[in-house]
């Protein structure tokens, strides 16, 4: 695929946000977010995804999935006049729930090496169904645990035509703490896509060995289609 930007020394760098806003903040909230996405993917070269979706079984929980060649463009991003406008406007505004304050997971995604930082921008797209899923691993199985996730990532890139995107990395502030965002297409939304992505064998794989207690704390899975 062809590359928008230079390869990075450094390694690239992502972050998944949920948040939940208020009813009456809705469509505010997303005329600035939507500016910001825009502006994130005209003006910045740095910048590799920004994604947008909604949950599917609560209405107003958003997710954000954002990607950059690296983290220094994400500072960039963070300092620039798009974003400055969509934080003084949750400031001004306080759009988010009690309950539904944005929670930020940073992390490196892995598995990806430079053909990563390489490939094609990715457009934002008009519909897909997306997974953001957090995962706790045990010390004592940290080893199987990232070759079982490797060999399910490996799977859904090459034999999985529905599936968009896998993307997976460790939080850059907890140890054994993995941070997912995926992407399927196809009918429903994109829920076929993810739901040949659940039948499939790589991921009989993964239940498998999430059947042996291997997490100490349960899993958080999130289910959202593209706005």
């Amino acid at each position: 695929m062809t590359s928008s930007s230079s390869p990075s020394a450094s390694p690239p760098f992502a972050l998944n946000v949920k948040m939940s806003i208020l009813p009456e903040k809705r469509v505010a909230w997303l005329k600035q977010i939507l500016d910001d996405q825009t502006s994130t993917r005209n003006n910045e070269k740095g910048n590799l995804q920004f994604s947008i979706s909604e949950d599917v079984d609560t209405p107003n929980t958003f997710y954000l999935h954002e990607q950059f060649v690296d983290e220094s463009a994400f500072q960039a991003h963070a300092a620039s006049p798009h974003f400055a406008r969509y934080d003084e406007f949750c400031k001004t505004e306080k759009p988010f729930t009690p309950e539904g304050e944005p929670t930020i997971s940073f992390f490196c995604p892995m598995e990806e090496g430079a053909a990563w930082v390489e490939r094609e921008r990715v457009a934002p797209l008009t519909t897909a169904f997306c997974i953001t899923v957090n995962l706790y691993p045990k010390t004592e199985v940290r080893e199987e645990f990232l070759k079982v996730i490797a060999a399910n990532k490996k799977g859904t890139d090459t034999t999985e035509p529905l599936a968009l995107q896998y993307t997976f990395g460790e939080s850059n502030s907890e140890l054994n703490t993995f941070h997912f965002h995926e992407e399927y297409s196809g009918e429903e939304d994109g829920k076929q896509g993810f739901d040949a992505h659940a039948s499939s064998p790589h991921f009989a794989d993964w239940e498998k060995f999430a059947d042996t207690d291997p997490f100490v704390k349960s899993p958080e899975v999130y289910f959202s289609k593209i706005i």
